[in-house]
């Protein structure tokens, strides 16, 4: 480090301002301790000055203009042996511009004046020289200052004349005030200047490089930014100052020449680097010690908060392949704790964002219905229910009457359910409706949601609409009591799961499925016989349960959708994925967004298609009249049919939409035997004109465009939603369940085991998959009777606490155990302890 003793000749005096090294000094610094020793004011001085050098090795004179000429003549000074620099400092002359009339000021000659200003050389002097930072205006100056100018530079004969008579008489106060303002404005801009300096660009997704005279906003930004350096270049620093005035780093092996040295200017604020040596010759390290807590979770906050269930190792694959660190498993698992921290304070703060978020949807989308309800007397979050209505006016226009209800758990630390109402259109795509996040699936939640649908929907009572649901709590009670008039289904899926606990087989799977899809009566009849046949108990089961809430045949032929699962639903809750564990706020705003975008596509769709059959109906239809080919017709007369299939005959009627089967009056698509009679009726030429007369109106394209002819609209920034009075909600208190959180959620009976490359566990003792015989409680309840059942004082190795005791053997049921026979001591015996 260059260190040299610093003396400074000002006019007719020498200071000796100590000792300084080269990552202290600056021109403004010098000229800061010139000052104090001078007046004794600790403050930059308010002029303008020439600092100067003679170099004593050629004796030359030289200026100094910048900071980096400091630092240069610091390196030859030190290059050259010398230990000491000496500085000399003169005041920068005032020099007022020439006027450019003539001379106002009477009893002076106007070609006098002219001449004193050739005499000062105006020529000579630059416009940069004129002030140290360039500046366009020189400092401020008084009247003492100006004459001891004149008296240097006009001529001898001249000078009396114009100093007494140029300012005779200058007593105005306003600009004496003025000259101050002015070098208080100038000291600003050389000091703005100054800290500007060369601001530090970092280009993203560049490299960092640092240069000496950057500046950057403040000794936190630059601490950031060398750790940042630090992971790119695999450093681990050797921090020799690390201040708030202060920063000097280099590399911790001996001998690397990488340095960087940073200290604060004069604002208290901006740091700049004063020397840096960007050679780095050891090797890289990838244990890095700078790649801590903080700086991990800064680095992966947003992909925690968007997978909270994110394993630590793929967090630790993704540092080492992004930023080539290797870090320990206790960092990784601190530094998800700190992004998730984040994200829990997120989930907090979002409660006092619901009601204006209730307020801008009302604005930009208006008539959509948006409902907090609050638990008093403090206002709590309890339930949120939101439909918009572009949502409703499309259910109305162009839905057939058909609502699928379901719940899933949220996973966000605040728990809760979302429930949701879904629908489907002319084309069977799924068609969100309304939207509730309550506190859970309870009879309340459930009368509050579907309470706030039909008062939102305003369904006609005397119109047919069906509800299907998987039976939840609560659910069917509430359906009761708001929607008393509607039809219920329930999911085939979920009866099956219920069923196949008592009931298994593939036999009786096969006929439940053939029971729940039949659409004749009779045929439902006969497949309900064959399942009394197999199992009586299994159709004393099915029995409990109405055929109109799970097999076709019974169904409420005005709603037209032959739907026997709740799949639509199933469906929606998968495409949330990991929104589920987002907050609230952002859950819904997704949602929004994704029927929003969905809406629009669907137009767009929908723009294409050349028949007025959307494409899903019509793969029915095809499909339809491919099994027709194989029937025989007879034709009535007026549209009427008779289909014979194999043993069994049909009666189809064209003008009345009906058939025997039962299909085309539930689907509303005609059914093979139909499509038989149609293209006789018509004839294979004109079916395709003619075939969407024979299809219910709810399943075509004008009624898929009257679904979606509304649009969401957007909604702006949240900085730019209104502010509402009393807008604070506390959160709901968080429920913690006992025990270890469970990762994976509990299985279906119906279920398939995972399937892995080894292949299932299969226990040895009582035969069943899943565990072996070591953990087999029929085998420890076995073990545990032979125990006690024998007569053999043993220690029972189950009742004690902590970690098992591997070494302890059990004996065998046929194992013969010798008894442990208990000697009472003789006190009469010598040898025995007293």
């Amino acid at each position: 480090m260059e260190v040299l003793e610093v003396v400074v000749h000002y006019g007719t005096t020498v200071h000796d301002v100590g000792t300084w090294d080269v990552e202290h000094i600056s021109i403004i610094t010098l000229l800061h301790a010139m000052n104090e020793k001078n007046t004794g004011v600790d403050q930059v001085p308010s002029g303008d000055y020439f600092v100067f050098v003679l170099l004593p090795w050629c004796s030359e004179k030289v200026e100094v203009k910048t900071d980096n000429d400091l630092v240069e003549l610091f390196r030859m000074f030190s290059e050259n042996g010398c230990t000491r620099i000496v500085f000399e400092v003169e005041d920068k002359p005032y020099i007022p511009l020439p006027p450019e009339g003539p001379s106002a000021i009477p009893n002076v000659n106007h070609e006098l004046l002219v001449d004193n200003y050739q005499n000062l050389e105006w020529s000579d002097f630059e416009e940069n020289e004129l002030n140290y930072l360039g500046d366009n205006e020189g400092g401020g100056f008084e009247g003492d200052d100006i004459q001891e100018v004149g008296s240097e530079a006009v001529e001898q004969e001249h000078d009396n004349i114009v100093n007494l008579e140029l300012f005779e008489g200058y007593q105005s106060h306003e600009d004496d005030e003025f000259f101050s303002d002015s070098d208080e404005e100038n000291n600003k801009a050389k000091l703005a200047k100054l800290i500007d300096g060369n601001p530090f660009k970092k280009i993203t997704g560049g490299e960092i490089e640092f240069k000496v005279g950057e500046t950057h906003d403040s000794v936190y930004t630059l601490r950031a930014l060398l750790i940042d350096y630090a992971i790119q270049e695999g450093i681990n620093f050797d921090k020799v100052k690390n201040d708030n005035d202060r920063l000097t780093y280099r590399c911790k092996w001996k001998g690397c020449p990488w340095r960087i040295h940073a200290s604060r200017l004069i604002d208290g604020v901006t740091m700049m680097v004063k020397t840096y040596n960007p050679n780095h010759e050891c090797h890289r390290v990838y244990k890095n010690a700078e790649a801590k807590v903080t700086w991990i979770a800064s680095k992966f906050e947003l992909l925690v908060k968007c997978n909270p269930d994110i394993k630590i190792g793929v967090i630790a694959d993704l540092l080492r392949d992004k930023f080539k660190v290797n870090v320990d498993a206790q960092r990784l698992y601190k530094a998800k704790r700190k992004a998730l921290d984040g994200l829990g304070r997120q989930h907090a703060e979002c409660f006092g964002l619901l009601r204006r978020y209730a307020c801008i949807v009302n604005v930009c989308n208006p008539g959509s219905a948006v409902h907090i309800r609050l638990q008093q007397p403090e206002p709590t979050f309890q339930r949120f229910f939101i439909s918009f209505e572009a949502q409703r006016a499309g259910f109305l226009g162009g839905c057939r009457p058909f609502i699928g209800l379901d719940g899933c758990h949220l996973k966000g630390p605040y728990g809760g359910v979302l429930l949701s109402a879904i629908a489907l259109d002319a084309n069977n795509g799924l068609y969100p409706l309304a939207f509730c996040i309550c506190e859970g699936e309870t009879l309340l939640s459930w009368c509050w949601f579907l309470k706030n649908l039909k008062l939102f929907l305003k369904y006609p009572t005397n119109n047919s609409i069906c509800f299907m649901s998987d039976r939840q709590k609560g659910v069917l009670g509430a359906l009761k009591i708001h929607w008393p008039n509607a039809t219920t289904r329930y999911c085939a899926r979920h009866i099956y799961a219920n069923f196949r606990v008592k009931h298994s087989g593939q036999e009786l799977k096969k006929l439940f499925w053939k029971a729940s899809k039949a659409y004749d009566v009779n045929e439902f009849n006969s497949i309900m016989a064959n399942i009394r046949d197999v199992s009586m108990d299994a159709r004393l089961w099915l029995n409990e349960i109405e055929a109109k809430h799970w097999s076709r045949h019974a169904f409420d032929p005005s709603i037209k959708c032959d739907h026997v699962t709740n799949n639509m639903t199933e469906s929606f809750n998968s495409m949330l994925g990991d929104h589920r564990a987002r907050t609230y706020l952002n859950l819904i705003e997704f949602i929004r967004r994704m029927v929003m975008k969905r809406f629009q596509e669907r137009k767009e769709e929908c723009s294409r298609w050349k028949t007025e059959i959307p494409p899903n109906v019509s793969s029915k239809v095809l499909k339809a009249s491919k099994e027709s080919r194989i029937l025989r017709m007879i034709n009535a007369g007026d549209g009427e049919y008779e289909l014979i299939e194999y043993s069994t005959t049909y009666v189809v009627k064209l003008g009345s939409f009906t058939c025997d089967c039962g299909a085309w009056q539930i689907s509303g698509v005609p059914c093979s035997h139909a499509m038989a009679g149609i293209s006789h009726f018509f004839g294979m030429v004109g079916v395709s004109d003619q075939i969407s007369d024979y299809i219910h109106p709810s399943l075509t394209k004008t009624a898929f465009l009257n679904t979606y002819i509304n649009m969401i609209h957007p909604i702006p920034d949240q900085s730019r939603w209104p502010q509402v009075a009393s807008a604070s909600i506390i959160p709901p208190p968080i429920k913690r369940q006992p025990g270890r959180p469970k990762l994976q959620r509990k299985k279906e009976p119906s279920e398939k085991p995972r399937e892995t490359r080894s292949g299932s566990v299969v226990c040895q003792a009582c035969k069943q998959v899943g565990h072996n015989k070591r953990t087999c409680s029929k085998a420890n309840q076995s073990n545990k009777k032979v125990l006690l059942n024998s007569n053999v004082v043993l220690r029972d190795v189950h009742n004690f606490k902590g970690r098992p005791n591997h070494k302890a053997v059990l004996p065998l049921p046929n194992l013969k155990v010798r008894p442990i026979i208990q000697v009472k001591p003789n006190p009469n015996h010598k040898s025995q302890p007293i």
